[in-house]
């Protein structure tokens, strides 16, 4: 057995984070849904149906997209840093991200000091949900010309 790179570890350890929150979110729906089909839709059920319903389908998403990499192989994909910038998630933790090639990606804050619009990266990544296993600048042939 091939040993496994961080950003398969990674997008496994979101999947055994979101699968559980998927079953909770699911086992409500149905409920919701036998309610309504039982006693009727009242206003309050619908409400319920529709967010209960709609972070059903985002976690569905997720799901999905990190069971699609974990069974597929990692990309790279060339090309220049157009916006760099760090936020808070969820008030705990401090990620930094970069946007290449029309798509987000999260990178661990050592390699993110290193990197400032207009640099181009090389990025080895997965392809469905773009959790990083490397990034690393790309000497422009115009630099090395100066």
């Amino acid at each position: 057995m091939r040993g496994r790179s961080k950003a398969w570890n990674s997008v496994l350890r979101s999947t055994i984070l979101f699968v559980p929150f998927l079953a909770i979110t699911l086992f409500a729906l149905g409920f919701i849904v036998r309610e309504i089909a039982t006693d009727g839709a009242s206003a309050g059920v619908i409400v319920g149906l529709i967010l209960v319903g709609s972070v059903a389908l985002l976690l569905g998403y997720q799901v999905t997209q990190s069971i699609r990499d974990l069974l597929s192989e990692t990309v790279e994909t060339v090309g220049e840093v157009v916006r760099s910038w760090t936020r808070n998630d969820m008030f705990l933790f401090r990620n930094s991200y970069v946007f290449v090639d029309r798509n987000v990606y999260r990178v661990p804050p050592d390699q993110y000091i290193e990197l400032s619009p207009g640099d181009t990266v090389r990025i080895v990544h997965t392809p469905h949900t773009g959790a990083v296993e490397t990034i690393e600048r790309v000497e422009n042939a115009d630099e090395g010309r100066e």
